[in-house]
């Protein structure tokens, strides 16, 4: 029998295939090709896909009419899109120094969404300086100095502890014993720990061993001075004139005028200068020299009380001159020629 076979029912293979036997029997040789007025085999699968899909959409009602027509034209705002996304020249502006001096600068033609040209200033120097005085109106004024916010004392600390410095000086004897001696032990603690027991106060209280000022509770302070440093950025000077002794000091890097430690220090040095300070209270003044034999400095030495001179304000770090107020018991003390040796050093 003759086998017939639908093209729209099998692949384009098999279909070939079947048609090549089929032309066989008609007495045609295999390798011959089909006419070229024949249906598209392929065109005929995909009609017949398209049409069972459709029937199996209407079935399960999902097969809904689409509002846009087939083949329909780019929307108009995707056409805008495309005709904006075309090539347009770019005009390059000039940066001049002449526009300074108030010369008026070339207006840019710009493109909007509706492709209109308008015409826009591009002043960049117009719009920074806009931007810098709305800055201008709201920070607020540099000429004025800042205000610095001491933290609280905690307690423990030398700010919080309450010395006598007659007691520091003096100790237990009528006389100030511990002025131009030198302590037994190093480093700043040894201070601290002296001026404790001799105002009766607990041991191990802290204090900023990296400031060159120790602050306590009561209008009491303590300034360290280092001597002979090698490779020193700054050097404290001593000036004796007629009986007279005065040093010059440099404040912390940290440290401004404003700064609440720097202010109490002035406060503190004017009133010891004019008389109207309690013996109680005062500026202490503790120096160590640096051995360089042995590459270490030695224990620090007290001389005295110090009192306010001068101070040279805006300069940094600030430099300070301060009256060495027990320079006549420097003098007589006995045992030891400290302030000599500081003066052999300071030539």
């Amino acid at each position: 029998e003759r086998l017939e076979v639908h093209s729209s029912h099998i692949s384009k293979p098999l279909c070939l295939k079947y048609w090549n036997i089929e032309n066989k029997q008609e007495g045609r040789m295999s390798n011959e090709t089909p006419a070229v007025n024949e249906v598209n085999t392929y065109l005929l699968l995909r009609k017949a896909k398209i049409a069972r899909n459709n029937e199996k959409l209407e079935k399960l009602g999902l097969n809904k009419p689409n509002s846009k027509k087939n083949g329909a034209s780019v929307s108009s705002r995707s056409r805008e899109g495309i005709q904006d996304a075309k090539w347009r020249p770019v005009i390059a502006t000039r940066r001049s120094s002449r526009l300074s001096s108030g010369a008026v600068e070339p207006e840019v033609p710009t493109i909007s969404t509706n492709n209109a040209i308008e015409s826009k200033s591009t002043s960049k120097k117009r719009q920074r300086n806009e931007k810098d005085n709305t800055r201008s109106k709201s920070a607020p004024d540099d000429s004025k100095p800042k205000e610095i916010v001491q933290s609280e004392a905690k307690p423990g600390t030398t700010r919080a502890t309450y010395v006598d410095v007659k007691k520091v000086l003096y100790g237990h004897f009528d006389y100030p014993l511990f002025i131009g001696r030198r302590l037994a032990n190093t480093g700043k603690a040894a201070v601290v720990e002296h001026a404790a027991f001799m105002c009766g106060n607990e041991a191990g209280i802290s204090f900023n061993k990296y400031s060159g000022v120790c602050e306590f509770q009561n209008d009491a302070l303590f300034l360290w001075v280092n001597m002979n440093t090698p490779d020193a950025d700054i050097k404290n000077d001593f000036v004796v004139d007629n009986d007279k002794a005065q040093m010059t000091w440099y404040g912390g890097s940290r440290m401004r005028e404003e700064s609440p430690v720097i202010q109490k220090l002035i406060s503190i040095g004017k009133s010891a200068a004019n008389g109207n300070l309690s013996e109680s209270c005062g500026i202490v003044l503790w120096y160590r020299l640096y051995n360089i034999e042995q590459r270490k400095f030695e224990p620090y030495s007290c001389l005295g009380r110090l009192t306010y001179h001068s101070h040279e304000s805006g300069s940094q770090p600030l430099k300070f001159t301060w009256n060495l107020l027990d320079y006549d018991r420097l003098k007589q003390t006995s045992g030891s020629c400290i302030f000599d040796e500081i003066m052999e050093r300071n030539m």
